[in-house]
């Protein structure tokens, strides 16, 4: 059996088996945010490109975008939620999201302008709901 040869360069060749088995996303950033990201990842052996890719799969699941989610407030099931991790109703109007997950524990998301002075950002992780609860008591407008 002869094998197949292709008539062109090997950039020809490279760009087409690229355009068989890839969907190709353009992404635009800011002036100077893209040698920012290259400087976040050296060391790391990860290219932009690879980075964006882990990015969007660990924030999709089979539900859809954890992130698009939070955008449009607490659903009646998260409310529950929160109430049946004893989360005081007061602090509810401060998350945007959360989740959990037996490895990893509870999460909490403020939305915009909110901080949590325990953890020092908008993210409130604990293992365990006690931890949480006071942790998000620590949880304030900036």
């Amino acid at each position: 059996m002869r094998k197949k040869t292709y008539k062109g360069t090997r950039t020809e060749y490279a760009n087409e088996k690229i355009k068989e088995l890839y969907d190709r996303i353009n992404l635009t950033v800011p002036k100077g945010k893209k040698e920012e990201i290259k400087q976040a990842l050296s060391g790391s052996g990860k290219s932009v490109n690879e980075y964006i890719y882990m990015l969007i799969c660990a924030d999709i699941d089979s539900t859809g975008s954890r992130i698009l989610k939070m955008q449009h407030g607490l659903t009646a099931e998260q409310q529950a939620q929160l109430d049946k991790w004893q989360v005081p109703k007061k602090y509810h109007e401060m998350i945007e999201s959360m989740s959990y997950d037996k490895k990893e524990g509870y999460y909490i998301y403020l939305k915009e302008g909110y901080i949590n002075d325990a953890t020092g950002s908008r993210t409130i992780r604990a293992e365990k709901t006690q931890t949480l609860r006071l942790t998000v008591n620590k949880s304030h407008k900036i």
